[in-house]
């Protein structure tokens, strides 16, 4: 017994963001189970509606949510599903202020990267852009509150079979994955995807004072965590369908491996800031796809300066890295 379920249905749902559709997956069984919602778009929303209705359900049929992380383009229709259904959400607990106290928790992590950036010595300009950019996403998610927490290792009823929960830190801090090992079947959310890198975001601790999270290398541990288990197929939150896991591992670590490469090779020529090694890497971004690539960068700079590679210096406000080797 391999492969997906007859209960388990994919919904492509459009997003207004770069990446694409997000993959919402409806769980049929004692009511119904959606696995992420997508944005708060009316698109989305419509389309939500139509593939309901094509399995024959509508929207007061769900019964619980299940949030793999707390990016807009997955959980950002949440409160309207909610609303319309009285269904409950689970999700990781390290997702629950984020979804609860949306607003507050934005500008908590607005603010903090307005330091991050600050320090990677990005323009104020370029800060100022990428501020606006930020601020006009939030429209595509409110608060919803939680009910139930997910924890790692959890095992959960989905469509009469048993479903182990993952928690795989990396692209976010709270994101997870769901397992079916008889089936030999994962749905990796944002953890893998088939057609583009998962990119590990940069966020804030989770309390002030403690220290930032280094996402990289969270997912490049979970990377190898999945990479042991039996996977036949993963379904992701964007894209194809995955046939070929441990294949797809082996060349997104290559990936990132190659990417310290770039970076060192940057570094070669002088001492750099994270945004000016994101410029040389990348030369030509608007402002949301170059906040992503210092945040990229600064993912890669913990990896090198982990391994020996790098050390930084301070120059009044801004870090700049150096090559050790």
């Amino acid at each position: 017994m391999t492969g997906a379920p007859p209960y388990l249905h994919r919904l492509s749902i459009p997003t207004p963001f770069p990446v694409g559709p997000v993959n919402v997956y409806v769980v049929e069984g004692d009511g119904l189970t959606l696995i992420d919602v997508g944005p708060r778009f009316q698109p989305a929303r419509e389309a939500l509606h139509e593939g309901l209705r094509r399995l024959g359900y509508r929207l007061n049929d769900v019964r619980q949510v299940i949030l793999t992380h707390t990016h807009s383009d997955h959980a950002g229709m949440a409160a309207e599903v909610v609303e319309a259904s009285g269904a409950q959400v689970l999700t990781h607990p390290l997702n629950f202020a984020e979804l609860a106290d949306y607003a507050a928790e934005r500008e908590r992590r607005l603010a903090f990267y307005a330091a991050l950036m600050q320090e990677a010595g990005m323009p104020p300009e370029v800060m100022a852009q990428i501020a606006a950019a930020r601020r006009g996403y939030s429209r595509f998610a409110q608060a919803v509150r939680p009910d139930l927490p997910l924890e790692d290792g959890t095992t959960i009823d989905l469509g009469g079979e048993p479903w182990q929960v993952l928690h795989t830190p990396g692209h976010t801090g709270g994101l997870i994955c769901l397992y079916q090992p008889d089936r030999r079947l994962l749905l990796s959310s944002d953890h893998l995807l088939r057609d583009v890198s998962s990119n590990p975001i940069v966020e804030p601790p989770r309390k002030e004072g403690e220290p930032r999270p280094k996402r990289l290398l969270d997912y490049l541990a979970q990377l190898k965590r999945v990479a042991q288990m039996e996977v036949d197929l993963a379904l992701p939150g964007h894209g194809p369908p995955i046939t070929d896991v441990k294949g797809l591992i082996e060349q997104r670590v290559a990936f990132h491996r190659q990417r310290a490469q770039e970076m060192l090779a940057v570094l070669a020529e002088g001492d750099r800031s994270a945004y000016e090694i994101s410029v040389a890497l990348f030369p030509d971004l608007d402002p949301i796809n170059r906040f992503l690539a210092v945040s990229e960068v600064i993912g890669h700079l913990d990896w090198l300066e982990e391994q020996g590679k790098v050390a930084f210096r301070m120059d009044g406000p801004i870090r700049r890295w150096i090559r050790k080797v």
